[in-house]
């Protein structure tokens, strides 16, 4: 349905190339992102010991170090701890590209599970793959001791300011 005055479909507008999300970047939130909010953590990311690494122009990249409370009886990473590795990072990703004053909601997320997730660091990178003015879509990719442990696909609900 053509309802927007571009003449472009809701869908059509999601799509964004790298270089529409680099321009939306505001690299004040970037920072940040990477200084005081982390000190204000709460909750499931605090409990975890979640931490961003890197921000930049639609990608973020959050890791959490995978120790023995974290671990299932088999020795691995329970897989609640990567599905909340990536629900962080997938809103998170969009902040740094959302109007002043938005907020994300997670809509939804899907995780293939590739490989089982050991002690060390977890890493997830989030990248901007969709953005529209309600919706976000953020591809995650969590690595673990240097190999691809899992991949997520998620969307976001972006709420706009209040006036």
């Amino acid at each position: 349905m053509l309802d927007r005055a571009d003449g472009r479909s809701d869908h059509q507008a999601g799509r964004v190339t790298p270089e529409e999300v680099a321009a939306r970047y505001d690299p004040s939130v970037g920072e940040l992102l990477m200084s005081s909010a982390q000190e204000h953590l709460t909750g499931i990311p605090d409990y975890l010991g979640m931490h961003i690494v890197e921000v930049g122009p639609g990608f973020l990249v959050c890791e959490l170090d995978v120790h023995g409370e974290l671990l299932n009886p088999v020795g691995v990473a329970h897989g609640a701890v990567v599905a909340s590795l990536v629900d962080h990072t997938l809103g998170t990703t969009v902040l740094p590209v959302l109007p002043a004053g938005s907020w994300p909601a997670t809509l939804e997320y899907k995780i293939n599970y590739l490989a089982p997730t050991r002690e060390g660091v977890l890493s997830a990178r989030g990248e901007v793959r969709g953005l529209s003015t309600r919706v976000a879509t953020v591809e995650i990719a969590c690595t673990n001791q240097g190999r691809l442990v899992a991949l997520a696909l998620g969307t976001v609900a972006i709420t706009p300011p209040k006036t």
